[in-house]
């Protein structure tokens, strides 16, 4: 999975758009979304949202679709951020990381919003 955020020479935009198949969305809201992003390349900006939280019983993170208005994940299967997130992911985050987002077929787009939010110290950007 980790292969999706790999900096490869083919992209050459700044703005890469990251979408899964499954996702269905408009070209008006590709566009709106896009024109946010120009707004603040430095964070990741897209539609489908998460939020973490510490659960105390079971003493550990978790993580939640429920429909709030604090969010803190924006999942990259429907998502702008900038190319330089390629790079960072792919030689900055530790290998081990890397290895357990594969082991586990899922949460790469966890540990890309875990990454960015750490060079940024921004939340990302919801769109509607």
């Amino acid at each position: 999975l980790s292969d999706r955020f790999f900096p490869y020479a083919a992209i050459q935009t700044d703005a890469v758009l990251s979408l899964d198949e499954h996702t269905s969305i408009s070209t008006s809201e590709v566009d709106f979304a896009f024109v946010v992003w120009r707004s603040f390349p430095e964070r990741i900006v897209g539609f489908p949202t998460q939020s973490h939280f510490w659960d105390p019983e079971q003493r550990r993170w978790g993580y939640t679709s429920k429909w709030t208005n604090e969010i803190s994940i924006v999942l990259t299967a429907a998502a702008f951020y900038h190319r330089y997130y390629h790079s960072l992911f792919t030689e900055y985050l530790p290998m081990g990381l890397r290895e357990l987002v594969d082991g586990l077929a899922a949460c790469e787009d966890i540990l890309m919003n875990v990454l960015v939010a750490a060079v940024t110290k921004l939340p990302p950007i919801k769109v509607t």
